[in-house]
């Protein structure tokens, strides 16, 4: 009986050992899994800063150092940038034909196009040269040149991968002073098939998803259909054809955005201020319903919308931008509807031309 009670003893001795050993190893195997879920973390906060930069950041064009830049505007420190991009031979850009042009950074967009297989891709314009490049690699896609007297200062490209840039020519008024679409989609030795539209100090070019059409802006607001059967244009030989011309409410348009929240308005700015087109009645708002606050400026370089958050974007001409006579070290941010000034971003080394919302469903 002596000996059976021992061997339960030890059984049950055993039985409570195993289990405190089974309870030990369970720690040290969430320990093993400790780095795969922290990948799995980082994969989802990858995924969701993919997600904040194609509705939040802020797209800018610094001139200070010839770069594009996307910032975060939540963060009140602009130090690092959450993106940028400028060409190099590493992303495709030809050393001699090609980077030597990049210079003065205008115009950045952020577009979904999957044409080349890349889901979203940029357009960059700076100085001499406009270019196409995936997002958010950069590699390069599409590229042009133009003479110093062009004066580009808008690109956009259209649902086919086609684009169209606005050359607003110089203050002598020499060169530019049209818009000019390409078959950039198409393969070589095809890419360049162009025709020009004449618009002059053209500035900004914008495509229209709901209406179908392309806005242009310049001295005047041109509307324009793409492809049409009376201009005989196709995918490889592309055409505009000009629906309606509108006279600004005061000279030189800098830039056209969206509205967010109304698919029927644009925001337009101009030398004389900042104003909301209706594209139903073909008329600016006057009046009742028209920018006003502080958002109501002259010189805005830029102009756009936080999407669903009622907030309003704008670079400026500022006198105290170290760079240039038309630069500012900040990007300011208003209440869409009242015009109240709310915040602003500030780099003190940036030369910013343009900072808009970097964002590729835009309408």
């Amino acid at each position: 009986m002596k000996t059976l009670n021992a061997k339960i003893i030890f059984f049950l001795c055993c039985s409570i050992l195993f289990l405190a050993c089974k309870k030990e190893n369970k720690p040290q195997e969430a320990n093993k899994l400790a780095p795969a879920n922290k990948q799995l973390s980082a994969n989802a906060n990858a995924t969701a800063d993919a997600t904040l930069a194609s509705c939040c950041w802020i797209g800018t064009t610094n001139q200070a150092n010839a770069t594009m830049e996307a910032y975060d505007p939540v963060l009140t420190s602009w130090a690092t940038p959450k993106w940028s991009f400028k060409p190099t031979t590493a992303l495709g850009f030809n050393a001699t034909s090609e980077i030597p042009l990049w210079g003065l950074v205008n115009d950045l967009k952020v577009r979904n196009n999957n044409q080349w297989g890349s889901g979203q891709v940029i357009t960059a314009q700076a100085e001499r040269l406009s270019v196409i490049a995936k997002y958010p690699g950069g590699q390069r896609i599409w590229a042009t040149g133009f003479p110093a007297d062009a004066g580009v200062h808008g690109m956009e490209i259209l649902p086919d991968g086609n684009c169209v840039v606005a050359a607003a020519g110089t203050s002598a008024n020499t060169g530019g002073n049209y818009i000019r679409i390409y078959s950039s989609s198409q393969a070589a030795p095809n890419q360049y098939v162009n025709t020009i539209y004449p618009l002059k100090a053209a500035h900004q070019v914008l495509w229209d998803p709901v209406n179908n059409c392309l806005w242009a802006l310049g001295d005047s607001l041109k509307k324009y259909a793409y492809n049409t059967a009376a201009s005989g244009g196709t995918v490889s030989n592309p055409k505009l054809s000009k629906i309606a011309s509108y006279s600004l409410l005061s000279q030189w348009g800098h830039d056209i955005a969206p509205y967010d929240g109304d698919t029927d308005k644009l925001l337009v700015t101009t030398n004389g201020g900042v104003y909301i087109f209706r594209k139903s009645i073909g008329a600016f708002v006057v009046g009742a319903g028209a920018i006003t606050g502080a958002a109501q400026r002259t010189f805005v370089n830029s102009v756009s919308t936080l999407p669903g958050q009622n907030t309003m974007v704008q670079t400026y001409k500022d006198p105290g931008c170290p760079i240039n006579g038309w630069c500012s070290t900040h990007v300011d941010f208003y209440n869409l509807t009242t015009g109240a000034f709310l915040y602003s971003r500030t780099v003190s080394s940036a030369g910013f031309y343009r900072g808009k919302s970097f964002d590729p469903n835009y309408l």
